[in-house]
This record gives C-alpha cells, sequence and structure tokens, in this order.
C-alpha cells in the first residue's frame, strides 16, 4: 500500500504539468519545481543534469514521463544490455523506453585555461557565484552536505549565507569529523546510514527505470528521512565528478573501460610526471578527447542521473556544486594536460579557506549496496508497472510483452 501511495503521489503530481514557450536547464534544476513540464521548445544542450523528453513534455524523472503515457515501449536492445553479466548502465542511446529521449551532449573542452593556478582561480570564484545564486533563489532552506573525499570536503569551506550541516557514512564519518575538528569549522556533522526497507526499495526500482546497478547508489532511505526532517526545506549538495577535473584521475577516466585504450591510459598517467611537456601534452590531449565523450557517456548518468533519483525520491533539489553554470564554463575551458598534470584540490581548498587546509590522510570507499543488488533487472521493473496498471509495449519474444 505504500508503494501504491508513491505512484498515485506522482501521477497527482504530473496532473497539470507546468506550461512554458521555452523550458530551459535553470528553470528544472536552479529550485524544486514541477516534476512535468509541457514546453514548446527546450533551450540549452545540458551536459550532466537529466532533461528527459516525450513528445512535447519534459522531466529529470523518467518515471514521470512514462505515467504520464501510461505505457513502457520497452527497448529490446536494453533488455538484451540488462541482462549481460557485466552490465554497468545503459548509455543515453539504449534507453529502456523508446518513446523518451535524453536531452543533452558532452561539453567538450575548448583547452583556453592552460595554467593551474588561474585555473583554481577561476574555479573558486565559479563556486562561489553558482552557490550565492542558488540560495538566493531558494532562501531559508538547509544546505546539507554530503560528505567523504576531499571533493565534498572543500564544499564545507564555501561562504555559505543559509545554515549548513553536514551527513556522511562510514567509513568516512570519522574522517570528516575529524576535518570539521582540524580546520576549525563550525559545522555539524551526522552520521548517513544505509537502511534497508523493501518499500522504499520498490519505489527506488521504479524510479531508477534500470537505468544502472544501484549497488553503487546508496543511503536514498535516509535521504529521504532528512528531507522530512526539515520540511522538504533544504538542498543536498554533492562534489560530483571533481576527481575528473581536479586530479590526474582524468589520466583513466575513460568508457568503456576497453583495451587497448585503458593500457594506454593507464601508461600514460604512469610516466607522464616525468615526461617533457613536448610529449605529455599531446598524449594528454588525446586521452582528454575520451574524456569529454565519458562525462558524458558514463558521468552523467552514473553521477548526473543520481541527482535526479534521489530528488525525485525525496521531492527535494538536489545539486552538484561542480555543475552550476559558472563552474561549466570553466571546466570546459580546462586544458586538462596541461593545467591539472597535479591532483589541484588541495589548493582550491586553501583559496577558499583562507589557509592551508588539513585534510584525512586517506579516503576509504563504502561498501556496495547488497540488499539492492539485482534491482535494475528489467521484470522488476515492468512488474511493479503492470501492477499499477501501466501497459507494457513490447516485440515478440522480450520478456514482458504483453499487458
Amino acid at each position: 500500500m505504500f508503494f501504491m501511495d508513491y505512484i498515485e503521489k506522482i501521477r497527482e503530481k504530473i496532473k497539470n504539468p507546468e506550461s512554458v514557450e521555452i523550458l530551459t536547464e535553470d528553470l528544472m534544476w536552479q529550485h524544486q519545481g514541477p516534476l512535468l513540464w509541457k514546453a514548446d521548445r527546450f533551450d540549452g544542450m545540458p551536459a550532466f543534469y537529466p532533461v528527459y523528453k516525450y513528445k512535447e513534455y519534459y522531466s529529470y524523472s523518467p518515471l514521470a514521463l512514462i505515467l504520464h503515457k501510461n505505457n513502457l515501449h520497452l527497448n529490446p536492445a536494453a533488455v538484451k544490455k540488462l541482462n549481460l553479466k557485466e552490465f554497468i548502465l545503459l548509455g543515453h542511446d539504449t534507453p529502456i523506453d523508446l518513446d523518451i529521449e535524453r536531452i543533452g551532449a558532452s561539453h567538450g573542452f575548448t583547452r583556453e585555461i592552460t595554467d593551474a593556478d588561474n585555473y583554481c582561480r577561476m574555479l573558486v570564484d565559479a563556486i562561489k557565484l553558482d552557490i550565492a545564486e542558488i540560495e538566493k533563489l531558494n532562501p531559508g532552506f538547509v544546505n546539507v552536505i554530503m560528505c567523504g573525499g576531499k571533493d565534498s570536503l572543500n564544499l564545507l569551506l564555501l561562504p555559505w549565507k543559509n545554515p549548513v550541516v553536514a551527513y556522511s557514512a562510514e567509513p568516512n564519518y570519522p574522517l570528516v569529523c575529524e576535518f570539521v575538528k582540524a580546520n576549525n569549522l563550525d559545522i555539524e556533522v551526522h552520521r548517513l546510514e544505509d537502511s534497508f526497507d523493501d518499500d522504499y526499495l520498490q519505489e527506488e526500482i521504479a524510479e531508477l527505470c534500470c537505468r544502472l546497478d544501484t549497488v553503487h547508489w546508496r543511503w536514498g532511505h535516509h535521504i529521504k528521512k532528512i528531507s522530512d526532517q526539515y520540511s522538504k526545506k533544504l538542498i543536498i549538495w554533492k562534489g560530483q565528478m571533481a576527481d575528473a577535473y581536479f586530479s590526474p584521475r582524468w589520466k583513466t577516466y575513460i568508457y568503456p573501460e576497453n583495451e587497448p585504450r585503458l593500457f594506454f591510459c593507464k601508461v600514460y598517467k604512469k610516466l607522464s610526471p616525468f615526461l617533457p611537456m613536448f610529449l605529455s601534452v599531446p598524449f594528454g590531449h588525446l586521452i582528454s578527447r575520451m574524456v569529454e565523450d565519458t562525462v558524458w557517456t558514463k558521468g552523467a548518468i552514473s553521477q548526473g542521473d543520481h541527482m535526479a533519483f534521489i530528488r525525485a525520491l525525496t521531492d527535494t533539489l538536489v545539486l552538484s556544486a561542480y555543475h552550476g553554470k559558472n563552474v561549466q564554463k570553466v571546466l570546459s575551458s580546462v586544458d586538462l594536460a596541461k593545467a591539472v598534470q597535479k591532483d589541484v584540490r588541495m589548493k582550491i581548498g586553501e583559496m577558499l579557506h583562507g589557509r592551508p587546509v588539513i585534510y584525512p590522510s586517506h579516503n576509504p570507499s563504502p561498501n556496495l549496496s547488497v540488499f539492492r543488488e539485482g534491482a535494475y533487472k528489467p521484470e522488476k521493473f515492468i512488474a511493479l508497472l503492470k501492477k499499477h496498471d501501466v501497459d507494457i509495449i513490447a516485440p515478440k519474444g522480450v520478456p514482458g510483452n504483453g499487458h
């Protein structure tokens, strides 16, 4: 019954779509607005935050569009991919529903910014501008920052106007507490837990729409409780994909991780600190072109869609501080091969804090979510939709064929 309430709530939300002549990413992603929009056209090409389209209707949630048309036009290629043993995610070219498309493209790199110090200064200015604009548009909202490594810890150093609290899960929780204390920050840190609830898991299966293996998408149930605790007057912040822009991680950030490309990237990452610029830069440019593709084909799904996934489940705005419009302009202008041969995150933190920052000595990874294993399987999604009278349109021989 609890899950039925969730589906019916979505149906209620999308009964009267917000109508505009021109829809933009800012309209959809700067404050918590409608779940479903109707527009004559969409202006822009999002590189990170999801914007899904069905005819003249738009949403950050593919489930909202499926429920709007009340059918799932099942994609056989997606079902085949989902049943592979090595499944990671569905690409933009393989949606679970053939009627729904995601608008966007990679932002690319113009390579105008070649100096690390200049890059960091521009990033710090851009992040400050972006968070100030969001706070102005959402007055009185609490900033809830999800913390783990350096990328998100740096968010605690920003000049927030609205109240700030931090949440962190094991094994990083004590390290975040230590970071706050060591840098004399007046911020409360709370423990984030990945609790199991079967009714909530059904909501996740529905909202996921088979996009990827959810063992990586944790803590949703607790985040939903947090959003209720603040009566949804909060913004959840994350530091998504920063290591691909601010650290040598970019040198192996490619998808799919196929040989011999991956071998070439690993060799470059190992040797590049010792190579002269006339050798390291051209090879770095070859890899940065792969990174351009990866931020769209992988990052925009595994991390961008996670923002929309949590947003839909909690009815709360979820943002990445590294994907505001001003920061995106800086990121798309950097020459990674010249400006990011070394990790610049500590320099960014020092510029934000006004003095050197003390970071944890290590950044352990949390465990995968065991109870979410297999939650992405198409048969589970199809079964849920059928229970709620959503038609399944599928070719013969494809699981789910029939109504």
